[in-house]
């Protein structure tokens, strides 16, 4: 019995041992052929890539490229193209037609920018407000009662805003993120829970603030900051050059 595992160790040590050297043996093909230069690169095509790389080349020129510029680009791919070969991936399958990687190269496609947590949740918040503004004004308005029975001083109004713009783009982000890099569902809506607790903590403290620090506004007044909040939410948007949500 200790005879067979024994074998069967030793075995699974050499798997791991030439897994091992197949590994160390690519890594040094990689490198040697990343750091060659571009002429013995091109020695090293096959008739399929350098078809590929004439016809690549044509088709640059004509779209304007001069014959330095057009082989500057091939160049810059032509380590992948190797790489790709000794695995026995032409280059038609690595970039598609000539037609679409000379398009690619001629006008290539700018990186997704990706938009700071803080302009997302300034955003959100200016939403918030606009749409609590908006609520407030209307019951301000509409109302028999008092404005002072109904309505929400604007410190109250502003603090909400930022809290609920900050936690939502927050649980947002997470929720958007690939499933692999997703944090623990529990652990997010903790968080949430705890913020809104926390609002609700908030929201009763305020009721005992002085209206002099906290005071209450005319309902028309906060349907104009509604408008005046909706607009610089717009010209925030495009000065930042957002263009995403922080809030579904």
């Amino acid at each position: 019995m200790s005879d067979d595992v024994r074998d069967r160790n030793k075995k699974a040590a050499e798997k791991q041992k030439r897994n091992s050297e197949k590994r160390e043996k690519h890594e040094e093909v990689q490198e040697k052929i990343y750091n060659s230069d571009a002429d013995k690169l091109r020695e090293q095509l096959s008739n399929k890539n350098e078809e590929y790389v004439f016809k690549l080349n044509k088709r640059l020129v004509d779209d304007d490229f001069t014959e330095d510029e057009a082989k500057e680009a091939i160049d810059n791919l032509l380590p992948d193209i190797i790489a790709n070969q000794i695995k026995g991936v032409p280059a038609t399958t690595l970039y598609g037609p000539v037609t679409k990687k000379a398009g690619d190269i001629a006008h290539p496609v700018k990186p997704k920018k990706k938009d700071p947590f803080w302009a997302l949740s300034v955003d959100t918040s200016l939403l918030f407000f606009a749409l609590f503004g908006a609520l407030y004004g209307a019951v301000g308005v509409f109302s028999k009662k008092s404005n002072s029975q109904n309505n929400t001083g604007i410190l109250t109004l502003i603090v909400l805003a930022v809290m609920w713009g900050f936690l939502l783009t927050y649980f947002n982000l997470q929720m958007k993120k690939p499933k692999k890099e997703r944090p623990n569902i529990w652990k997010t809506l903790g968080y949430m829970g705890a913020g809104l607790i926390f609002m609700f903590i908030f929201l009763g403290v305020m009721q005992y603030v002085p209206a002099v620090i906290n005071p209450v506004l005319n309902g028309y007044v906060y349907l104009v900051l509604a408008v005046v909040a909706f607009g610089g939410r717009w010209l925030f948007r495009r000065y930042m050059g957002i263009t995403t949500r922080g809030f579904i």
